[in-house]
């Protein structure tokens, strides 16, 4: 897995002509499904740029301080710490809710550095590390909500600054913070003559960092960047220790409970440190070339054995599409600026990217007679609204490219369900149903004349479906279509917020689903993610240790196993002459099709019960009781959970555990947790 050029040029440019020269060390964060990075010019002005498109960031901007600057995501907010030149340092959130500007948040209190500092977001805090007088201190920003709002709730407050050690250990260059496996450890190189990093982990017990021998990266001069991604981190730094002058570029990573030796990022030098970051499975390394001109460089590797962006292409051709394990997301385009209306913040190109390939969309139908994106009644792009066609756009964008001649390798599977519970609708399904159908039909087919729907009403293996949108109807259908006629797989006897239910449709296809979100009854943020997980994970066992040959034409209501689902029976005789026809299904694989569709969503409701627990506290964790003991959200107790069901078979990851649909997939940002569903195919 090599280093590859981005940029500009073969060379790795980051901006053209005189925009991208580096003061010094640049700042690299991911932030909402692009790669983000500040740095300070000659003069000490700082500017931004954010990647437009794979390979390319957009041209830069201006930031609104001078100094030299850090930055990190703290769970889908970026924050910014400006170093002045009195040492002193200032406090930065992007504001993306209505007109996107970065806003002061104020100073950080007492703090005074003598180099560039680390940022590292954790627990829904920032943790700042920095050096004066070369000792190391620390300082810890927190605020009373997940999701900040009001300038008071944006403001949140710091720790004073606090030694890191007190036992004479000095310290030099650039300090780097990064999580893994749910501890917090910092690294930074002694000011000794062998330069040594030094590695320590953050207590919470006694809110003290103690020395972790488990977590050492060799020799860096000048100071050192790390990230995580999963149960691996990566530490980024030049020169081999103080007798290196070469400033070589070196990337080690953290696996299997060591490091692992490092490698150089193709050869190149930088001024100062590189400084790294994670985003859809690739490591991406920016620096400061060591010439005097320092023009910031990118380069990239990826950390995963497959690329995110098309991981079906060596699934075979004959595979059941419910035989995959296939990461999804629920309510898939709602990026609402409404706190408990907001599931997302990527957009549907971000997720593809992302990895994933299960949408779930809730649509309307407007008076101009498009369908529009809504969840729960709310217009998801206030006012103009985003469109269904708008969506599938960027979907056949991505399965066969802007022209449509991609050869295909993935497929992604659209779910619809009719946001709309207005009385006209319910009395008239034909409404709806001809609307979806007629966006259908209205779908030219691609250059070669192959179709972008896959709408029967049975499973259609992965070669059938390679790049094709996939059906799967949670609306009723049209009255006057036969039932086993109708487009897509049957889904209308949806049971809403049932833990355990099972739909067979007028086709025999048998799918088992797990979709309990509602939670009214008092109890603690913990308690709603463990009884959450609980749902979570016995459908995924079943669904694991599913045999691929249960019989779906078996009686309803009968599942052969243990587990006693509801059972909701799609009308196969529904039409008046009493006709029952199925489709003919292919010798030896309909029987084997059972589908298993899981929901790792979840809502606290209402908010007099309880805590108030939003989609994004239940999904990527909150302090509870506001601010107090910290609670794994639903992306990382799966992740976790995927974890414990690799150990208890060795030798292999391949499970199939169906459809896992999730809110804020990328969040928190060191969780690999698509990633490790998707290695389940393999």
């Amino acid at each position: 897995m090599s280093w590859q050029p981005h940029g500009i040029s073969s060379s790795g440019f980051l901006q053209g002509a005189q925009d991208g020269r580096s003061k010094t060390v640049p700042a690299v964060a991911a932030y909402r499904g692009q790669l983000w990075c500040l740095w300070a010019d000659m003069e000490d002005a700082i500017w931004y740029a954010v990647t437009i498109k794979e390979g390319e960031f957009g041209p830069r901007s201006r930031f609104p301080e001078r100094g030299l600057p850090v930055l990190t995501n703290l769970n889908g907010h970026l924050h910014a710490i400006i170093t002045l030149g009195t040492g002193e340092m200032v406090h930065y959130l992007y504001d993306d809710e209505d007109k996107p500007a970065w806003i002061s948040l104020g100073p950080v209190a007492g703090a005074i550095a003598h180099s560039s500092p680390c940022l590292a977001a954790f627990h829904n805090k920032l943790f700042l590390v920095f050096i004066r007088d070369a000792c190391l201190y620390y300082q810890i920003w927190t605020t009373s909500t997940a999701d900040p709002t009001s300038a008071s709730q944006r403001q949140g407050f710091w720790s004073e600054p606090t030694r890191l050690r007190d036992d004479g250990q000095t310290f030099s260059g650039i300090p780097a913070l990064f999580a893994i496996n749910g501890v917090l450890h910092v690294l930074c190189g002694s000011s000794d003559a062998s330069r040594e990093i030094l590695g320590f982990k953050f207590d919470y017990i006694s809110s003290t960092w103690i020395p972790s021998d488990d977590v050492s990266g060799g020799r860096a001069a000048s100071g050192v960047s790390a990230t995580s991604f999963g149960d691996k981190a990566y530490l980024g730094f030049i020169e081999n220790g103080p007798g290196d002058v070469s400033h070589a570029v070196y990337v080690a990573a953290y696996s299997d409970g060591k490091w692992q030796p490092q490698e150089d990022v193709a050869g190149q030098s930088a001024a100062d440190p590189p400084q790294i970051a994670i985003l859809n499975g690739r490591i991406h390394c920016i620096f400061a070339e060591n010439t005097e001109a320092r023009d910031l460089r990118w380069y990239s590797r990826p950390v995963l054995s497959y690329s995110l962006s098309s991981w079906m292409q060596d699934i075979a051709d004959e595979t059941l599409i419910s035989h995959l394990t296939i990461p999804g997301t629920h309510d898939s385009c709602a990026r609402s600026t409404i706190p408990f209306v907001r599931t997302q913040y990527l957009s549907i190109t971000q997720q593809l990217a992302l990895g994933i390939r299960f949408f779930d969309l809730r649509l309307r139908l407007h008076d101009d007679g498009h369908l529009y994106c809504y969840h729960g009644g709310v217009l998801i792009d206030f006012p103009t609204g985003l469109s269904f066609a708008y969506v599938m756009d960027e979907i056949w964008t991505f399965l066969r490219g802007a022209d449509g001649r991609q050869p295909p390798t993935e497929t992604v599977l659209i779910s619809i369900n009719n946001d709309d519970i207005s009385p006209e609708q319910q009395a008239d399904p034909a409404l709806f149903y001809s609307a979806v159908q007629d966006a259908i039909v209205d779908t030219p087919p691609y250059p070669d004349g192959s179709h972008r729907w896959f709408v029967e009403p049975v499973t259609p293996t992965l070669g059938e479906a390679r790049g094709r949108a996939v059906l799967l109807r949670r609306y009723h259908g049209h009255p006057a279509v036969h039932p086993v006629a109708r487009q897509g797989l049957d889904l209308s006897k949806w049971l809403n917020d049932n833990p355990q239910f099972t739909i067979i449709t007028p086709t025999k296809v048998k799918i088992h689903l797990q979709d309990k979100w509602r939670y009214t009854d008092r109890m603690t943020l913990a308690q709603l993610v463990a009884n959450k997980s609980g749902h979570v994970q016995q459908l995924m066992d079943r669904a694991a240790t599913s045999p691929a040959g249960v019989d779906a034409g078996s009686d309803a209501g009968s599942d052969g196993d243990a587990y006693s689902d509801a059972v909701a029976v799609a009308d196969a005789d529904a039409d008046a002459d009493g006709d029952t026809r199925t489709t003919t299904p292919r010798p030896g694989l309909r029987e084997q099709n059972d589908w298993f569709i899981n929901f790792n969503s979840a809502v606290g409701d209402p908010a007099e019960h309880g805590e108030v627990m939003e989609a994004k506290w239940i999904a990527v964790g909150a302090h509870s009781n506001w601010i107090g003991k910290w609670v794994d959200g639903m992306n990382v107790r799966t992740r976790e959970y995927l974890q414990e069901l690799q150990t208890r078979e060795t030798g292999t990851s391949k499970r199939r555990l169906g459809i896992v649909n999730l809110d804020f997939p990328e969040l928190p940002g060191d969780n690999d947790l698509v990633a490790r569903l998707i290695e389940m195919n393999f």
